[in-house]
């Protein structure tokens, strides 16, 4: 079956940081591939990928005409991979490009929180800090918020932990820092507890990156 398509060139393989999976997760990574498309009759592109060291290739996404770029969320941070492309139509599917490899980064969420500890008890006070780790494309709101037994609390730029979502800020930027906060856990019941930290479309719900999580635990 022979094919109209014309032959891709060789995609280039550029490695991102994206921000994919929950900050902290062992072995996360990602990639992300590039071609130039030179197909004008295709119904999309199949890309394939395999293990730099002796992999077989396997196909691991399909994408649509015209795409260029494929960012794939399915590797392991610092494995490196070789990926190939080929467009397709009705009529059957073209050459390979040429092979493109990378190494893969460890990904994670824009927004953490980081504590002095994991395990405190009631007469303690907790440090908790909040970090914005930058490189946002765009204005979002940001919340920070910790399970409680019965609720949520959102914690807020005073200090304050108020109930509900309420966001840290609202339809900002966030630069790189860290803003570290001290909370009393005398009125916290004995139990584990979990911080989350996500960020948000401006004046939705709808997130746009990974939430992050940070358990600890109160003792008698």
């Amino acid at each position: 079956m022979v094919s109209r398509a014309r032959r891709l060139a060789r995609p280039v393989v550029l490695v991102l940081c994206l921000l994919s999976g929950v900050a902290g997760e062992a072995g996360a990574g990602a990639l992300a591939v590039s071609w130039t498309d030179y197909a004008v009759d295709e119904d999309g592109f199949l890309v394939e990928r395999r293990l730099a060291a002796g992999g077989v290739f396997e196909q691991v996404a399909v994408q649509a005409a015209n795409a260029q770029a494929f960012f794939d969320r399915g590797v392991a941070a610092g494995g490196t991979y070789c990926y190939r492309v080929r467009s397709f139509n009705a009529l059957g599917t073209s050459p390979y490009s040429d092979e493109g490899c990378g190494t893969a980064v460890a990904t994670e969420s824009p927004v953490v929180v980081t504590l002095d500890r994991t395990v405190y008890r009631q007469s303690d006070s907790m440090i908790a800090t909040v970090q914005s780790l930058g490189d946002f494309a765009a204005a979002v709101d940001v919340y920070v918020i910790v399970q409680v037994p019965g609720g949520t609390l959102s914690l807020q730029l005073d200090g304050r932990l108020v109930p509900g979502l309420v966001p840290l800020v609202r339809n900002i930027v966030p630069p790189t820092m860290a803003a570290p906060f001290t909370f009393p856990l005398a009125t916290a019941p004995p139990g584990t507890y979990t911080w989350m930290a996500g960020v948000t479309a401006p004046g939705t719900l709808t997130t746009v990156a990974p939430l992050s999580t940070t358990t600890f635990t109160v003792t008698p």
